[in-house]
């Protein structure tokens, strides 16, 4: 009987995951369509799609949750989904907060990305090492990634704040330069996601030809690039005025930075004395985390005593959320340390 609950509760469980996965990747479409055909008609099947993405994820970690007998936030396919999960969370406050949708088609995208990613990580239950079975994984790894999700809505608005036409007579070359960070910083975004997909499916043996881990992100870079290029000006056309960017991104970081002060660096610190018997060992994982707080702090610093906006502004932004994103994937997957039981 117990054996029969829980394979009911593994096939709830990847129902609900799927559902999630599905209904984030529909929103996203219906998002994009609501901004390059300007219809508003899609906007009620986008926001129930998004809810039943929300709601279905929201499950399928609960589930995991009660059969694995820890909080889900492990390794990484877990952290992923939980990660997803917050980035679509927080996105909801942006949609009704500033009463647009013009975000939804990015960050939702950003939220598909993460639950597409997991999709072909281990799913694989196992028990937590010495290091994970404490109270304080729920404490350090939710509320980092609570604050990095955060990150990621300030990273979108301050992409679409820097190629928005700051209303400069001749452009010119800052102009072009614009538009080339933002295309590139785009492209490169889903190109790198396509290289760890391709080398999962790979280590999987789903794929067994190694080149296309140079063909598949390197065509996936430029198609990206391309795409973007050409729907800037829809994009620029669709998205909030400048300065509703600006205070979106102001308001996600000054969220979002202590939250992840709070999480990264203080409970993380205090759980690697208990654990390792040393608050700070310079991992990997810990000196990027420091490097991505630097990054933030020196944003609101700059926006509080010398009055930093505009597209400076923007750009601290976007280098923040790049090194978020390292810290997360690039160390977990390149480098080696003490938190090494999380990488792929």
């Amino acid at each position: 009987m117990t054996e029969k609950l829980l394979n009911a509760g593994s096939m709830l469980d990847e129902i609900a995951f799927s559902t999630a996965f599905f209904s984030y990747f529909i929103c996203a479409f219906l998002y994009f369509y609501i901004l390059f055909w300007r219809k508003k008609e899609p906007g009620l099947f986008s926001a129930s799609f998004l809810w039943t993405g929300i709601i279905s994820h929201a499950l399928a970690l609960l589930l995991r949750s009660q059969k694995a007998g820890y909080a889900p936030m492990s390794n990484m396919f877990e952290s992923l989904s939980v990660f997803s999960l917050l980035i679509a969370l927080f996105y909801v406050w942006i949609e009704y907060g500033y009463k647009t949708k013009a975000l939804g088609p990015f960050v939702i995208s950003i939220a598909f990305t993460m639950i597409a990613v997991a999709s072909v990580l281990p799913r694989d239950i196992k028990p937590l090492v010495p290091a994970l079975q404490s109270y304080w994984l729920v404490l350090h790894v939710l509320v980092t990634f609570v604050g990095e999700a955060a990150f990621a809505l300030s990273y979108v608005a301050a992409l679409l704040y820097i190629i928005k036409p700051c209303g400069e007579k001749s452009p010119g070359r800052r102009e072009t330069f614009h538009t080339a960070f933002v295309t590139l910083n785009s492209a490169l975004f889903i190109s790198v996601i396509s290289y760890f997909v391709t080398a999962l499916l790979i280590k999987r043996s789903v794929l067994a030809d190694k080149s296309l881990l140079i063909t598949v992100p390197v065509f996936i870079f430029f198609a990206g690039a391309a795409a973007f290029y050409f729907l800037k000006n829809v994009i620029i056309l669709m998205s909030p005025p400048a300065e509703t960017l600006e205070d979106i991104s102001y308001r996600a970081i000054g969220f979002g930075l202590p939250v992840f002060t709070l999480g990264a660096l203080v409970f993380g610190a205090i759980w690697a004395q208990r654990a390792w018997g040393a608050y700070w060992s310079w991992d990997p994982k810990e000196t990027w985390a420091l490097i991505t707080w630097f990054i933030y702090a020196a944003y609101l610093h700059a926006r509080y005593n010398v009055n930093l906006r505009g597209r400076p502004a923007a750009y601290i932004t976007a280098l923040g959320f790049i090194s978020t994103l390292f810290t997360y994937f690039g160390v977990n997957y390149l480098l080696s340390g003490l938190h090494s039981y999380g990488n792929f």
